[in-house]
């Protein structure tokens, strides 16, 4: 549970400006998740966006900055700045409770539903992040994930998996029963990035 004292750290990032898209980059080796977010929305040349994300902000106490990489201030960020949309699914009232708080505070907008994100995943955004249950919370958590990316895999978008070991398992082995390309990432518990631009 969340207590003032951890939204009283997120409000100091906010108000030093350390949470803009200008300035949330860091630049310790350790965190290569904000760089892949970085090359991943730079790709996109400043041109609006719309991103699907699946996971919202399990907490903000400030370690979980660094072990969940809060996309959300990524993704959010730069559609302040050039335009487009972002949505969250989760099916955690209180995660989406701090994506909606950061989402305030930063200022920028977004569409949040509260469920199961196979209901709603659909094609239609430039940028899906998968980052929905871990096989500890859920039996299906790699089901979970190889069906959310069979519902777009023909889609001319990049997708980010976080934590392979635990979500992505299923779905890499039928990218490679596929042939289709991905690049893989070992830092964290693992992300994968499919970029189907080129379809």
């Amino acid at each position: 549970m969340n207590t003032l004292q951890d939204f009283s750290w997120v409000v100091d990032k906010i108000n030093n400006g350390k949470l803009d898209f200008d300035h949330i980059w860091i630049d310790d080796n350790s965190v290569v998740r904000d760089r892949l977010f970085k090359e991943v929305l730079e790709s996109f040349q400043e041109k609006p966006i719309k991103v699907f994300q699946i996971g919202a902000i399990e907490s903000l106490e400030n370690k979980y900055r660094i072990g969940s990489g809060w996309s959300d201030i990524f993704f959010g960020s730069y559609i302040k700045k050039y335009g487009g949309m972002l949505t969250i699914v989760d099916m955690c009232l209180n995660h989406i409770a701090n994506s909606n708080f950061l989402s305030n505070q930063i200022g920028y907008e977004a569409n949040f539903i509260f469920g199961d994100a196979n209901n709603f995943i659909c094609p239609g955004y430039d940028i899906y992040y998968l980052d929905g249950a871990d096989i500890s919370y859920a039996r299906d958590a790699y089901n979970q994930t190889l069906s959310q990316f069979k519902k777009i895999e023909n889609t001319n978008c990049v997708v980010l998996v976080d934590d392979v070991p635990t979500k992505g398992r299923m779905l890499i082995d039928y990218l490679k029963e596929k042939q289709i390309p991905y690049s893989e990432y070992s830092f964290g518990s693992g992300m994968i990035k499919i970029d189907m631009r080129s379809k």
